[in-house]
């Protein structure tokens, strides 16, 4: 993301969000939690997204899903989206911090379905600091 602008978006509540943030070394940080209603599914469709279009062969992606439920039909689709984009997309490293085991399972299940689960690991901490 070298001479990219700086992205950074917050959408939801305390009950349920997610925020997007990048940092000056090119990786890519999303951090979600709650459960989310539908002005954050839409949110996140859009941009989550558009912030995973600026990966570069040498982003660290990282999802950080320690505080997130286990997500609806239309949650699980808005993330469904998010890793088939990351499917094809070209970065160094992917990690999802793990919370509850239901929302582990879930997104397990997402990665598999969009051919991500060998791009994308489980981790207990964040590999970068931010």
């Amino acid at each position: 993301m070298q001479g990219a602008q700086p992205f950074s978006a917050g959408v939801g509540s305390e009950a349920g969000g997610f925020r997007v943030l990048d940092n000056a070394d090119g990786g890519l940080r999303i951090a979600a939690w709650g459960y989310w209603p539908l002005e954050v599914i839409r949110a996140f469709s859009v941009d989550a997204l558009a912030a995973a279009q600026m990966l570069t062969p040498s982003s660290i992606f990282v999802f950080d899903s320690k505080q997130l439920k286990p997500q609806g039909a239309e949650g699980q689709e808005a993330v469904r989206l998010l890793f088939r984009a990351l499917a094809r997309l070209p970065f160094a490293k992917g990690v999802i911090i793990k919370g509850n085991a239901m929302t582990c399972m879930q997104l397990a299940r997402l990665l598999r379905e969009c051919g991500a689960d060998k791009r994308v690991e489980f981790a207990d901490a964040q590999p970068f600091g931010g």
